[in-house]
């Protein structure tokens, strides 16, 4: 990485790990070298701290929403991204539906991401319930025909669950991230440490396929029952003018471990949605490959800040959030030594580039 490239975005921002149906076109992660450009005087995005595992921004009439991990799901909106204004709005159930007692003993959720479903007209959001260090998850489903709270026809609908583990499985309902195929076909990845990564298709309700029943693995840090590997993400996209899919995967502990966080990103490539993806070695993903996409540590020129743990990213694509740069990468991540009371999680934003050999590359950042 270019540490002297960098420039920081302390926002809660996430276009999460996958594509959508939203805007007009789908968001594919197909990025061109450029040399960089100067770093400018600006003040970035302010006022979204102590939250994580946040889903995409994805835009509902004319405002940008977004949400995260906590209650019955965190909402954050905008009117104008560029702005560097973030609005708290309502959890998405301020009731918590009668299954997340089954899974979460507090009854909160974790890791939504959402997207916009053409066909039925209707955003899905998608999102898991559980409790630290166990196997008992699920994955759940709600979907509303606007994000706006304001809205007369704004009304969230609990779905149930998508799929669903129990203690002593061999993989964990986490982490969800739906994403579409140029094909218009659906698929859900997950997984956190137990078993790595999988991927199964979804159906034209947004629920598990109930024909096409298969499991994929994809990705695993180490053979063995208890891995440290999650929040998993995959884009269609291209390299060096070849179609396929590049998937992101978190290797450690994420944030809750604050300053001793052991998040960094990998990512691997594949010209089939269930895989396998390899490393720029060509090491099977499954097998431990994974090229260092963000190291666990890195210290931003711009505001002298170093950022521990980046991890559950998101990739932007055609949307100028600073009102010029089409293509981002976003990301959660704890700041080393917060301001006294301030909570150290946080959220940044990067421009989102190529390396010499077309694999992506995180650069520049968003300022305002």
């Amino acid at each position: 990485m270019k540490t002297s490239l960098f420039v920081f975005l302390s926002v809660c921002a996430v276009f999460s790990a996958c594509n959508s149906e939203a805007g007009p076109a789908q968001t594919m992660l197909s990025v061109n070298a450029e040399p960089t450009s100067e770093m400018s005087e600006g003040t970035g995005l302010v006022g979204l701290t102590g939250l994580n595992d946040a889903s995409r921004i994805i835009k509902s009439g004319d405002k940008y929403f977004w949400y995260s991990t906590g209650g019955g799901i965190r909402m954050r909106w905008t009117a104008s991204p560029e702005s560097g204004v973030w609005n708290s709005g309502p959890d998405v159930f301020p009731t918590r539906p009668a299954f997340w007692a089954d899974y979460s003993p507090i009854n909160m959720a974790w890791a939504p991401d959402i997207v916009y479903h053409v066909i039925s007209g209707e955003y899905r959001m998608y999102y898991c319930v559980s409790s630290l260090g166990s196997t008992k998850s699920a994955i759940g489903l709600a979907t509303n025909t606007t994000l706006d709270p304001a809205d007369p026809d704004y009304a969230w609908v609990d779905k149930g669950i998508v799929i669903s583990t129990e203690e002593g499985d061999p993989y964990n309902a986490l982490d969800p991230c739906p994403v579409r195929t140029p094909e218009n076909s659906w698929f859900l990845c997950f997984g956190s440490h137990f078993g790595g990564i999988k991927l199964i298709r979804l159906g034209p309700d947004g629920k598990r396929h109930p024909t096409l029943t298969n499991m994929w693995s994809l990705a695993r840090k180490e053979p063995k029952a208890n891995s440290a590997i999650e929040a998993a993400a995959i884009y269609p996209g291209t390299k060096n003018g070849t179609a396929g899919f590049w998937l992101f995967v978190n290797w450690g502990t994420g944030l809750g471990h604050e300053e001793n966080a052991t998040y960094e990103v990998r990512m691997g490539w594949s010209t089939d949605i269930r895989g396998p993806y390899v490393d720029k070695n060509g090491t099977n993903m499954y097998n431990g490959g994974g090229t260092v996409f963000m190291p666990n540590k890195q210290t931003f020129i711009w505001d002298n800040s170093t950022r521990i743990g980046r991890g559950h990213i998101g990739i932007i694509k055609g949307e100028k959030l600073d009102g010029t740069h089409p293509d981002w990468v976003s990301y959660s991540y704890w700041l080393e030594n917060p301001p006294s009371g301030e909570n150290g999680k946080r959220f940044g934003l990067q421009r989102l580039k190529a390396d010499a050999d077309g694999w992506p590359d995180d650069r520049i950042l968003f300022q305002n």
